[in-house]
């Protein structure tokens, strides 16, 4: 039997130790990683509740002297309501590209998506006088996603068409040219500036929309 010399022994540990590190370092000279960040807003940021409006005593007046318009306008019996709202999508994606062959045309990305949304609710009686006001303001992650792109090409990866879905006044004007479910329930639809309310993140295919057999969106509105 023949023993090691212990100072042989530690040379070979040492040199295997830095063998694996000259490989991981081979392999990652050829790659190279970069990060993008891409923001999309929907209405815009809401202040803090101004100190000049109270409940029972603002008229809109001062409210849309204060504030400015709306995003949305609906009848809520006996008066009227506003529908303040901003969504801000926020996207990180992180991607790396490896100079070898065919695949140095090529990127491969991670992406992480939140959403901020805030919402003001402010109800007027029939005198326009403040009654009620709500607000909600919260953040979440909205998705996450994942695909290989040409080095000169940045787009999203995160589906947010729902909140980018275009406000209904944009087609009151062909609400009668409307498949027949959604022209039958139009005068229960959210869409009608009578019958309702709705946030822009409110599903499409559930509650009284159902009845419209509207599927949720999946892609974002065609740019024109």
């Amino acid at each position: 039997m023949t023993w090691d010399n212990p100072n042989e022994v530690a040379k070979r540990h040492a040199f295997g130790a830095d063998a694996v590190a000259w490989a991981m370092t081979a392999l990652l000279l050829p790659a190279v990683a970069g990060c993008a960040h891409l923001t999309s807003e929907v209405g815009h940021p809401l202040p803090a509740k101004p100190a000049s409006l109270h409940v029972a005593q603002s008229h809109l007046q001062d409210v849309l002297r204060t504030v400015g318009p709306p995003s949305r306008v609906s009848e809520a019996s006996p008066g009227f309501a506003l529908l303040y709202e901003y969504n801000g999508v926020e996207e990180i994606q992180l991607g790396f590209s490896i100079n070898v062959a065919v695949l140095r045309f090529f990127k491969f990305v991670g992406a992480k998506s939140w959403l901020e949304h805030q919402a003001w609710l402010m109800v007027f009686d029939e005198k326009g006088v403040l009654q009620a006001w709500g607000e909600e303001h919260w953040r979440r992650t909205l998705g996450r996603g994942a695909a290989a792109q040409f080095l000169v090409t940045v787009s999203s990866l995160v589906d947010s068409s729902q909140v980018r879905r275009p406000s209904p006044q944009h087609s009151w004007g062909k609400s009668l040219l409307a498949p027949l479910p959604r022209s039958l329930n139009y005068t229960h639809s959210p869409d009608n500036p009578s019958a309702a309310m709705e946030q822009t993140l409110a599903p499409t295919a559930v509650g009284q929309r159902a009845l419209e057999m509207t599927p949720p969106p999946r892609r974002f509105p065609k740019k024109k």
